[in-house]
């Protein structure tokens, strides 16, 4: 099955992040890693595409630091309850004969396997040398995921979390003793300000605001979407102002005015890469929790892109969370990977 491949300006690739630290993805074969900014990796192998999205999702995640182990999880198709063999090229070790598949509450069109760490033990000591791994519900297939790839995804997270050479390793292991890896980073502080009270908020925006927008596209105003506009503090008002759209996305001019409408300053906003940027697409602002959010969609699905998330300090707009998923595969965004975390 050939790879979806995701093209963002917004989320490449490689995201280099402040301080020095960075959150790499990765993808091989029908395989695709996301390590984020302390080193939490999840590798993934995506199963067959259906009419509600891939039909598996295999992941393989671990946290940084010599204890840390990995843990595997499986969403698949289905309904109801059942209990899933996995077979690697045929073959099911005892381990694996019967795990259980559980519906998601929130979710009813799939379920979910959570595999203990004997399981996944006998999962990975066969993943890496197969060619495909199929989840077998009695005698009927309901799954298959490509092996292709597993190998050097999983030897991306051993490099990326200085394990190669270890024997915590997935794959590249060697004599080293667990002591010589690195123990976990601590994630950034990012605190909210206070709510503010969304009283007085103006009822439309400035002329010297309306006046930023004379390069944006000529028939904006037709789509009727309003401006998203939110109170920071008494004298100083948030504003997400529509410029253009795609197919799919909707990319907003950011700004901070005062009372009244003037002062206007372009908002800059840093994404987890380190690129500053004063637009955004399809944006949202909850200002209880002073939180702005934004998705940049990699396809009209949504099934691939970035989701970001921005906290309002009192001073500036500080990035606080995100979730990435470089392939084009029908997973949702519910269950991709975290590619920055804050604390």
């Amino acid at each position: 099955m050939g790879m979806r491949k995701l093209g963002l300006a917004a989320a490449a690739f490689t995201l280099g992040l402040a301080g020095g630290a960075s959150a790499d993805s990765g993808s091989f074969g029908n395989w695709a890693v996301v390590c984020d900014n302390v080193q939490v990796c999840t590798a993934m192998g995506f199963g067959e595409l259906g009419e509600i999205g891939s039909s598996a999702l295999l992941k393989v995640s671990r946290e940084a630091g010599p204890a840390a182990e990995p843990t595997i999880s499986l969403i698949t198709s289905g309904q109801e309850a059942a209990t899933l063999a996995l077979a690697v090229d045929g073959r099911s070790p005892p381990d694996l004969s019967a795990v259980p598949a559980t519906p998601l509450r929130d979710d009813p069109e799939r379920r979910l396997t959570e595999l203990t760490p004997a399981q996944g033990r006998a999962l990975l000591a066969t993943l890496v040398n197969g060619r495909n791994l199929t989840l077998m519900e009695g005698k009927t297939p309901a799954a298959t995921i490509s092996l292709a790839g597993s190998s050097a995804a999983l030897r991306f997270m051993d490099d990326r979390q200085k394990r190669a050479g270890t024997v915590t390793a997935l794959v590249a292991r060697g004599a080293r003793p667990a002591s010589a890896v690195p123990g976990p980073a601590q994630p950034p502080v990012v605190k909210a300000a206070a709510a503010v009270a969304q009283t007085r908020l103006p009822s439309r925006p400035s002329a010297a605001l309306q006046a930023q927008l004379r390069d944006c596209d000529d028939d904006i105003l037709d789509l009727g979407i309003e401006p998203e506009v939110a109170r920071l503090s008494r004298d100083q008002i948030f504003w997400g102002m529509v410029c253009s759209r795609g197919a799919y996305n909707v990319i907003y001019r950011l700004f901070l005015t005062d009372e009244t409408g003037g002062d206007v300053r372009a908002l800059e906003l840093d994404y987890p890469g380190g690129e500053a940027t004063s637009e955004l697409m399809n944006i949202s602002f909850d200002p209880k929790t002073q939180t702005l959010m934004n998705f940049d969609k990699g396809r009209g699905l949504g099934d691939c892109g970035a989701l970001t998330e921005w906290v309002w300090t009192g001073q500036r707009f500080d990035v606080a969370h995100q979730t990435f998923m470089p392939e084009c595969q029908g997973v949702m965004s519910d269950y991709w990977p975290v590619s920055y975390r804050s604390r």
